[in-house]
């Protein structure tokens, strides 16, 4: 078992990588920022260090003896296309250049499908999907002679998410919201992914990035009912237009503006949601990842995710 540096460790996708790298017996050091809320990784034998990689020094102390980098750290929100470059993009440069340069032997980097783009589209069209194909190109560039892989989830979901929590609430309410869209989705549950990541580790280096989503492909009806089975509750569906999402997406970008803080939903999530097909091929992933599939349907993943929620006071 290697020596992993992880970054991102305390978030959602994050922390279950944490505990699925500890389980499988890595040594762990887990990057943490002064302000970081480390609930979801106090219980786990693993070591912390304060890392900003906003810096242009201090990395290198970070990296001594480690074996594999896991960047899993960026941000999904922010208020400009400028905080989306200083972090998921010249953030991600500095790590790779620094674990280069400290003799990594391997770099796994966890970015998004937003770096591909919707279906039908020829690269990125959000200032985040941008920033993680800059990301990504500071790997390829700057990776030197470490063992790089890219994975790149689809839509995850599951426990500890919060974002999906404003419909699992409205579910229980009787009131199922879902965008009017035909464009088919691929949410893949959070475990599918961890799976995934800790596979990379021992794979191949692989020269493409690997899209990693659910097996079935699915519309927001197909969701809507999985949902409501989910809350127990068979509950009215309301579809409505684009439209609405964008306001909505715009009005909490406003919002966020005067409060100086992170938009719960922005223009490029409202339009994600409401608009684009997202979904992906599997097969370049199971070929370098072998052994891997995902094994969670929409309809399983969602259960525990609302077990999950009522469990932990989320939802009464």
């Amino acid at each position: 078992m290697s020596s992993v540096l992880l970054t991102g460790a305390t978030g959602f996708l994050g922390s279950h990588i944490a505990e699925a790298l500890v389980a499988s017996g890595h040594r762990v050091r887990c990057t943490v920022r002064n302000t970081s809320d480390t609930r979801w990784i106090d219980s786990l034998e693993v070591e912390l260090v304060e890392l900003d990689l906003g810096a242009t020094a201090g990395l290198e102390p970070s990296l001594a003896d480690v074996e594999t980098v896991i960047h899993c750290g960026g941000l999904t929100r922010a208020r400009s296309e400028a905080e989306f470059m200083s972090v998921n993009a010249a953030g991600t440069e500095r790590l790779v250049r620094a674990a280069a340069s400290s003799g990594v032997e391997r770099f796994v980097l966890i970015s998004s499908l937003a770096a591909r783009g919707p279906d039908g589209m020829d690269g990125p069209i959000s200032p985040y999907g941008r920033s993680k194909a800059a990301g990504e190109r500071s790997l390829a560039e700057h990776g030197g002679n470490m063992k790089s892989v890219t994975i790149r989830p689809g839509g995850v979901y599951g426990p500890r998410d919060s974002d999906l929590l404003p419909l699992f609430d409205l579910a229980r309410r009787g009131w199922i919201v879902v965008p009017r869209s035909e464009a088919p989705l691929q949410p893949v549950y959070v475990g599918d992914v961890v799976s995934a990541v800790v596979a990379a580790i021992d794979s191949d280096p692989s020269e493409t990035p690997l899209p990693v989503a659910a097996e079935s492909r699915h519309g927001w009806p197909a969701m809507a009912q999985a949902l409501s089975l989910a809350v127990g509750r068979r509950g009215r569906v309301i579809r409505l237009p684009a439209g609405v999402f964008w306001t909505a997406g715009l009005l909490s970008e406003f919002g966020a503006k005067i409060t100086r803080s992170h938009p719960s939903l922005d223009r490029r999530r409202a339009r994600d949601i409401s608009v684009h097909a997202w979904t992906c091929d599997l097969d370049q992933t199971q070929r370098a990842l072998p052994g891997w599939s995902p094994t969670v349907s929409i309809e399983e993943g969602l259960n525990r995710t609302a077990a999950w929620y009522r469990d932990h006071g989320w939802l009464p």
